[in-house]
């Protein structure tokens, strides 16, 4: 691992965690994809939080957390039509999804929570 690239993970922890968002500013700046930034991360034994779908984080939505969030039915129907062949909305999907629609990624992870429709092949690694 490049040794300006631990020097800047180690710079941006917060609580010794890294945020989702921060690790992809960072794989960015150093023009690297988001797989290698989280491999680059798991090496030296940091956690990425704040996930920005929502997976994962200090505290994740819940289903019970969204009972009065009403579901857009247009993202539904734009999340409906992106999964898998096996019902997964993948991660990097799920971020083309947010930009196209206007939203952020936390609004069609929480409408992929109501949906109940997993997340996976997060674009670090992560899950």
């Amino acid at each position: 691992m490049d040794n300006t690239l631990e020097q800047e993970i180690r710079a941006a922890l917060k609580d010794s965690h890294l945020s989702c968002a921060i690790a992809w500013e960072i794989a960015k700046k150093h023009r690297i994809n988001r797989l290698s930034m989280g491999e680059a991360v798991d090496m030296l034994g940091v956690r990425i939080v704040d996930c920005q779908l929502g997976c994962f984080g200090v505290r994740k939505a819940t289903h019970g957390d969204l009972v009065n969030v009403k579901l857009n039915a247009s993202l539904a129907q734009e999340i409906q039509r992106s999964l898998s062949d096996d019902g997964i909305l993948h991660c990097a999907i799920a971020c083309k999804i947010a930009q196209r629609a206007g939203v952020t990624p936390k609004e069609v992870g929480d409408a992929a929570t109501l949906m109940h429709v997993h997340i996976g092949n997060c674009q670090l690694g992560c899950f």
